[in-house]
């Protein structure tokens, strides 16, 4: 999950959408009932087999009624001793061993990492936020996978049954006995990560007053010396104090000792501006075509296989138009001037002058009443541009009554404070690339600190769910046959999102759809003959082959729900590029992983009790 990503609300994320998502909530139930219908069949399969046919529907209903009672009656006690033999049993297994690891790894990281790249934060950001977490995800895989097996090949957890613990009190006991120290182990690294990237990119310039010129209205330029491959452009104000330019991510502020030497008159303070937590406000885009007439959801394709972009062209009417709402002084910053930033792809047909940018130009405009500023001539750098807008800008219109207009007031509508913000392409051949979360007004920059709790926060989550599924596969399996399936899980997590799209494709026509139907529409089709693009008429029964396979879409739809998607527990993208994680995201990630801690639960008790552990 990075930038690029749509967030919707909790209550979009919740609830059904006609014609778009069948909703976390409706998903959840139906996976759920999908499960229980599973379970019961398996369950039934089993003990006919075991037991005949007419014993089996006994069994399964008693094993079903007797579960309610077991359940209410699960003792806190035996949970938290079962917790706490969870917790020394992986202190037995040496778990502090990871830790050595990770300080050998941390320790010599620092000679591998370049502090003089182009991007050091974005260098050093995915290194501690992605190291830590494959090792504490291998770490509680082998935990959680090998633990029951252990216990039932060496018969103790015989003389455990005996007690009585309840199967419910086990499992629930070795869950929480390895969340918490999967919760330690990943704590601690947290914080030393935290440390290690502080230090890792601490440095600091120095400057002679000797070597600065007089600038423009009283102020002194110059250079800092070089630190860490890299040095900045320095402005010293008549106040006495200054600032660097932004470079590699960062820049300094500087402050002035009096009566100090040319080499320590003007000292530089740490980086600042280098860890970011931007909060966005984003709007819909739209595209017009070359004529400036007609109106589409994407631009031109190019070609790119990345199609996250949709390019405008240059030399024509082409505009990409952002539409925001809810725009109010409050969003204009102490300067009365209104941040906005650009995240501008470029195509180019023809190399020109490469060391040049592709020129445009913007300009703001009322959706209601017309009014529209002059255009503003900017150049794409194809990184992140922040432009500061003044609230008083030019009028397009030559009207001598009001040569400008009021950003607030003129360009924003009354009723829902919407503004268009228009860009275009001036250079011919040349192609601007944007998409919705490319462009938006820049609300805040909050704690980067928090951002940086809430992106392990995702990765606790992982653990919780890799440590559960370990825990449910290992009640029914032996330990490297367990370990296998939860390498299976997690690596289905990665590409979860793109095979629940094939799904979403088929269910509501999204993007290409699902050409030749299901698996009962070709049959027919491979009975018939006919290939995926030969109509197959406007027949009755077409529409209830159809049918068939459109429930067996949602079927397909429900069961890719029952693996968690662990790319949404994944919001390294957003802290990496500078960007606030949004409450809502988190809020979602808890409910999910609450969803299957419950079916998960469930399932692993009816395992472990169903298992003949004292024969």
């Amino acid at each position: 999950m990075g930038i690029e990503d749509n967030i919707q609300s909790l209550n979009q994320w919740l609830l059904p959408i006609p014609g778009q998502q069948l909703g976390g909530l409706l998903t959840f139930l139906i996976a759920l009932v999908i499960l229980i219908v599973c379970g019961l069949i398996f369950g039934f399969a089993v003990s006919v087999f075991r037991n005949g046919p007419f014993e089996a529907f006994y069994a399964v209903f008693g094993t079903a009624v007797k579960a309610v009672p077991e359940l209410l009656s699960i003792s806190p006690r035996r949970v938290w001793a079962m917790t706490w033999l969870a917790i020394q049993e992986a202190i037995r297994k040496k778990v502090l061993i990871v830790f050595a690891l990770f300080l050998l790894v941390l320790l010599v990281a620092g000679w591998y990492i370049n502090p003089s790249a182009e991007q050091p934060v974005r260098l050093y950001l995915t290194f501690v936020l992605t190291f830590p977490k494959w090792l504490v995800l291998l770490l509680v895989i082998g935990l959680s996978v090998f633990s029951l097996p252990d216990d039932i090949k060496n018969r103790t957890i015989y003389t455990i049954f005996t007690k009585p613990v309840l199967p419910s009190e086990i499992f629930l006991g070795r869950l929480f006995g390895f969340v918490a120290v999967g919760t330690g182990v990943l704590v601690v690294m947290a914080v030393l990560s935290y440390v290690f990237l502080m230090q890792g990119l601490q440095h600091t310039h120095y400057i002679n007053a000797n070597d600065l010129v007089p600038g423009e209205n009283g102020t002194l330029i110059g250079e800092t010396t070089e630190a860490e491959g890299h040095k900045h452009t320095v402005t010293i104000y008549p106040e006495g104090d200054g600032e660097t330019d932004r470079v590699h991510e960062h820049r300094h502020s500087i402050v002035t000792k009096e009566g100090a030497a040319p080499e320590e008159k003007y000292v530089v303070q740490g980086p600042s501006d280098m860890f970011q937590a931007r909060v966005r406000h984003i709007g819909s885009v739209r595209f017009l075509d070359r004529s400036g007439k007609n109106t589409s959801d994407t631009g031109i394709n190019v070609g790119k296989e990345w199609e996250y972009f949709s390019y405008i062209e240059g030399g024509t009417f082409g505009a990409a138009v952002f539409t925001f709402e809810d725009v109010n002084e409050a969003m204009l910053n102490s300067d009365d001037q209104l941040p906005v930033e650009f995240n501008i792809s470029v195509f180019r047909t023809y190399k020109g002058t490469i060391t040049e940018g592709i020129r445009g130009n913007y300009y703001f405009k009322n959706p209601e009443t017309g009014a529209r500023s002059i255009a503003i001539p900017f150049t794409a750098k194809e990184e992140s541009d922040l432009r500061y807008i003044p609230r008083t800008l030019s009028n397009f219109k030559s009207d001598p009554k009001q040569p400008t207009l009021d950003l607030i007031e003129d360009l924003t509508t009354e009723d829902n404070g919407r503004l268009e913000l228009w860009i275009q392409c001036v250079e011919p051949g040349q192609y601007y690339g944007v998409a919705q979360n490319t462009v938006y007004i820049l609300e805040d920059n909050r704690s980067f600190l928090m951002n940086y709790i809430k992106c392990y926060i995702g990765i606790w989550f992982q653990v919780v769910l890799v440590i559960t599924f370990g825990l449910v596969f290992s009640t029914f399996l032996n330990g490297p046959v367990a370990l296998l399936g939860s390498f299976l899980a997690l690596g289905y997590g990665s590409i979860a999102e793109a095979v629940r799209g094939l799904a979403r494709n088929v269910i509501f026509g999204e993007k290409t759809g699902w050409y030749g139907g299901g698996p009962a529409e070709a049959m027919v089709r491979l009975f018939q003959q006919k290939n995926i693009m030969t109509e197959l008429g406007d027949y009755s029964w077409v529409k209830v082959i159809q049918s068939i396979d459109m429930a067996f879409a949602f079927m397909i739809y429900a069961f890719v729900n029952m693996l968690p998607d662990y790319s949404m527990f994944d919001t390294m993208g957003f802290v990496v590029d500078g960007y606030n994680i949004p409450l809502a995201v988190v809020l979602e990630q808890l409910i999910t992983v609450i969803g299957f801690l419950v079916a998960l639960v469930g399932v692993g008790y009816f395992f472990l009790k169903s298992k003949e552990i004292a024969s």
